[in-house]
């Protein structure tokens, strides 16, 4: 509820009785559509009833001595709404709670997705890149990757518990409030006969409309304004307490919307009349039962925990970037659906010694079981990198012969077969090691045989060609059977470096 601590029905003391606290009630002609509304202290009523229910009140009328019944119906219908919002605001911890179950997934999913741009930073980029799209994983392990994703989660459930302990709670029952006494003080004619008028215009203004904003906000909140000014004068805090906080809501709705960016503003605010005026309104009830607002919270905070869990399974993949996928098959059964591409509808997993294997190539936008349910191992098709290190054979101090070979994957389906990408990357490393020690060896035997075993001319011819010998090398390796059958193809001229040992 809204609060006015400027008005004439200010907070009283904790330590007054809550029973010796008058709550004052006069009926205006102000309403929408020409109806009455009972004008009274809202944020008053809300403490006392909060604290007790009020054994005694006053009621200020001109002619309409008729409309004191309508306060135990205020009353009553305000104990209910403090329960209510207790009610919602438990559900709405509650449905938070439930929500935060899927977001530390799809915490972990955007991390990763970030941390692909970052990347591409010099120096710093694949250190923090790694971090972050770990979720701290690479640092510290799994406790820290689970403190990481668990932060938003452990935000939002404890937003949800303040709000519930903000919320009052009334006390005693309804049933209470129909045996008190009421006091009827027939002493405010004269006000209503003086704001006669101003009642008019204001009745005028909101009559018909559900949503008020822009100048007609400005206008009711200046005419509002106008009456708190007249019912001070005239000393009946009930209708200074109620068009106080009725001119501030109004004023808020008339503000110009918030700038977020050059060129681009916040919504516009507007008031609900019948959200406004319904502490006022006997005549309002609650549009839905509370039997049926909480289950219907509750599976709202379901609904977006499903929502978030499997929102983490959706990635993309650009046309150099491959994904195998292997699912859990205690979570999974090994016929299910395991990938959805839009555009394109579900692709069957392929059946593995390993479990439930889904090979997925890019361009293009994907869904999967997100992780612990599939585990997920990007496969960058080229420009990946096999170095190889070997002894350079020369009879003078030994250098090494440092080779960084270059592949791009042709076939996914053989190279998946070699395990996981940084394996194959050594598997594949070790073959050229082999071949390139073999080929090496001849060559030198060649240089020997030419140069009638001068050494210094074969470690000359060995250095100086080099490059063309290594062009070579991937000339024959490209056509290679045993290679070949990798999915794989080398890259022409790669970096090579002789240094001493």
């Amino acid at each position: 509820m809204r609060t006015n601590p400027s008005s004439a029905g200010s907070v009283p003391d904790r330590r007054e009785d809550p029973a010796a606290i008058p709550v004052e009630y006069v009926p205006i002609p102000a309403g929408p559509n020409g109806s009455t509304l009972i004008a009274h202290d809202r944020h008053r009523l809300v403490q006392v009833v909060a604290r007790a229910l009020i054994p005694a009140r006053t009621l200020r009328v001109g002619s309409l001595p008729h409309d004191s019944d309508a306060v135990p119906r205020i009353e009553a219908k305000a104990v209910k709404r403090l329960r209510r919002l207790r009610r919602h605001a438990r559900a709405r911890q509650w449905a938070q709670l439930v929500a935060s179950l899927g977001l530390p997934f799809l915490v972990a999913s955007l991390l990763g997705l970030v941390s692909v741009p970052i990347g591409y930073v010099p120096a710093i980029g694949e250190a923090v890149a790694n971090f972050i799209g770990s979720s701290g994983g690479s640092l510290g392990g799994l406790p820290l990757a689970a403190v990481i994703s668990l932060l938003p989660s452990v935000w939002l459930f404890r937003r949800a518990r303040r709000q519930v302990a903000a919320r009052p709670a009334a006390r005693g029952t309804e049933k209470t409030l129909q045996v008190a006494e009421l006091a009827v003080r027939e002493d405010a004619s004269q006000f209503l006969t003086a704001a006669d008028a101003l009642l008019a215009e204001i009745g005028s203004l909101m009559s018909g409309r559900s949503r008020i904003d822009g100048q007609r906000a400005l206008r009711l909140a200046t005419r509002f304004d106008r009456l708190t000014r007249l019912a001070a004068h005239y000393r009946v805090s009930a209708v200074q307490a109620f068009a106080a906080d009725m001119a501030a809501q109004f004023r808020h709705a008339g503000r110009p919307p918030r700038r977020l960016i050059p060129g681009l503003y916040a919504k516009r605010n507007s008031a609900h009349v019948s959200t406004m005026v319904s502490p006022y309104d006997p005549a309002t009830m609650s549009r839905a039962p509370t039997l049926v607002t909480v289950p219907a919270i509750f599976l709202v905070g379901a609904l977006a925990a499903i929502t978030s869990f499997l929102a983490a399974g959706v990635f993309r993949l650009s046309a150099d970037d491959a994904l195998v996928l292997l699912q859990n098959e205690a979570v999974v059964f090994p016929s299910s659906a395991g990938v959805f591409s839009l555009g394109q509808g579900f692709d069957q997993p392929s059946d593995s010694g390993a479990g439930t294997l889904s090979v997925v190539e890019g361009p293009g936008l994907f869904w999967s079981w997100p992780q612990p349910v599939t585990e997920r191992r990007l496969i960058n098709l080229t420009d990946r990198e096999a170095p190889v290190t070997l002894i350079l054979p020369t009879e003078a101090e030994p250098e090494d012969l440092i080779v960084q070979f270059q592949y791009d994957v042709t076939d996914l389906t053989a190279f998946v077969r070699l395990g996981v990408p940084e394996f194959a990357d050594q598997f594949i490393a070790v073959i050229l090691q082999e071949g390139l020690t073999q080929l090496l060896g001849s060559w030198r035997e060649s240089l020997v045989a030419e140069f009638e075993g001068n050494s210094a001319r074969v470690n000359e011819e060995l250095q100086s060609g080099m490059g063309q010998f290594l062009g070579d090398f991937v000339d024959i390796a490209n056509q290679n059977e045993r290679l070949t059958g990798l999915g794989i193809i080398l890259k022409p001229q790669p970096n090579f470096n002789i240094q001493r040992t």
